[in-house]
């Protein structure tokens, strides 16, 4: 019989899954298309300066989280960003968008997303045989 050998997984990868998802090829689809979407904002921003910074500064927020950077976002940002495509969508289509706006209220001025697990190690260490600390035979007949 042969041995068999565990497989080792790169970038963090959760090896006792059954499926190790490649996660690359969605990510650069993702990064198209809010590109694409950021690149239409920035077009209807016009000349307006604040709100052209805070799309870019959301297109930089996105690629860092797709790069598995960890991000701070400024939610002013966002909101900014996508009120000017809901504005444009709504008078385009028709639809009143308002209820996702006042939802997005509620929500801290900063969010703060972890990067996307690409490199970094498991945050839970799960031990099959966990060491005695304090609980010894010993220990308990001499604390009773």
């Amino acid at each position: 019989m042969k041995k068999t050998e565990k497989k080792k997984h790169s970038r963090g990868a959760n090896a006792g899954r059954d499926v190790v998802r490649d996660w690359q090829p969605l990510f650069a689809r993702l990064q198209d298309t809010i590109d694409w979407a950021l690149d239409i904002a920035r077009r209807l921003a016009g000349d307006y300066d604040e709100e052209i910074e805070a799309i870019e500064r959301v297109r930089g927020y996105v690629h860092a989280w797709l790069e598995g950077r960890r991000v701070d976002i400024d939610m002013d940002d966002v909101l900014t960003t996508l009120a000017i495509l809901f504005a444009a969508i709504e008078l385009d289509v028709s639809i009143d968008s308002s209820p996702v706006i006042s939802a997005m209220r509620g929500l801290p001025s900063m969010l703060h997303l972890p990067g996307a697990a690409r490199d970094e190690l498991p945050t839970v260490v799960i031990r099959r045989n966990p060491r005695r600390r304090n609980a010894c035979g010993a220990f308990t007949h001499l604390a009773a």
